[in-house]
């Protein structure tokens, strides 16, 4: 069975789906059936903090969904490897944890049958410690050539492990890192430190490539992601390498290997990627 946490094109386009639908909208109640979800506050608390406040924006900050409101906190929606946004009806499922009722006549539902992601409210963005400790966003203006070669130089890591790290870097995990570096031509056991001036610019426009491409594609369904409509994510159609082991390299023709790194699972294909 294969869960996979929804990285960055996966959150980005529920942030981009939510922020269509919901802006503008009230919360009017807070209907909690689980409260293991909930990690910043006692459960009164957290949906006193919440009721009667008006979205006013819908951003995101790596992996995290950061909802934003007119009369100040934020609702922070971090949703690991099982968690849902879900608009539309309010759901009675199994799996659904907490339901927003807006202002609209319809609903935010929550759900996350395995209890992996937390919603949390803070009143200011510093008080989430992730926050403090995420990289640069790859699709923003800090993530550049410049950043990346003065910033791989003092790692002496592989290259996978390090686009893995959220400290790095925000948003990449497995699936990414595999075909982004699949993308650039890259070994993903070279250590980062040690990538070429080439290499580093190839890196550099295969993560913009393939992050855009992924969001355009509105991300990957491997088991539990679905956007905020529900329905699940078309990229997975479209990897090269990653969950493709034993199958013929789609350049080259060269079989997909497989190792681990770290505990994840890496493809690559030995040919493209020497």
């Amino acid at each position: 069975m294969i869960f996979s946490m929804p990285e960055l094109p996966e959150v980005e386009t529920i942030k981009r789906d939510l922020s269509r639908l919901i802006i503008g909208q009230g919360i009017e109640d807070v209907f909690v059936r689980d409260d293991r979800v909930i990690k910043s506050h006692k459960l009164n608390d957290f949906i006193s903090s919440l009721k009667s406040k008006t979205v006013q924006g819908v951003d995101r900050r790596g992996k995290l969904i950061v909802i934003s409101f007119k009369e100040g906190g934020y609702l922070l929606a971090h949703l690991k490897m099982t968690g849902q946004l879900i608009y539309g009806e309010r759901l009675n499922l199994k799996e659904t944890k907490v339901v927003f009722k807006l202002s609209r006549g319809q609903y935010l539902n929550y759900n996350d049958h395995r209890l992996f992601g937390r919603l949390s409210f803070v009143r200011q963005l510093q008080d989430e410690p992730f926050l403090n400790a995420i990289g640069p966003e790859p699709l923003k203006n800090g993530f550049n050539t410049e950043w990346l070669s003065r910033n791989l130089k003092r790692r002496s890591v592989s290259i996978k492990t390090l686009l893995l790290d959220q400290h790095f870097v925000a948003g990449i995990g497995n699936i990414y890192a595999s075909e982004i570096l699949f993308d650039a031509g890259i070994n993903p056991l070279k250590p980062a430190s040690r990538l070429t001036k080439k290499e580093v610019a190839s890196l550099y426009q295969s993560t913009l490539d393939i992050l855009r491409e992924a969001i355009q594609y509105r991300g990957c369904s491997m088991r539990n992601y679905r956007d905020a409509s529900g329905e699940e994510g078309k990229f997975l159609n479209r990897v090269r390498v990653y969950n493709r082991e034993h199958q013929p390299c789609r350049v080259c023709g060269t079989m997909i290997q497989r190792m681990v790194q770290n505990g994840r699972s890496t493809y690559f294909c030995q040919r493209c990627q020497q």
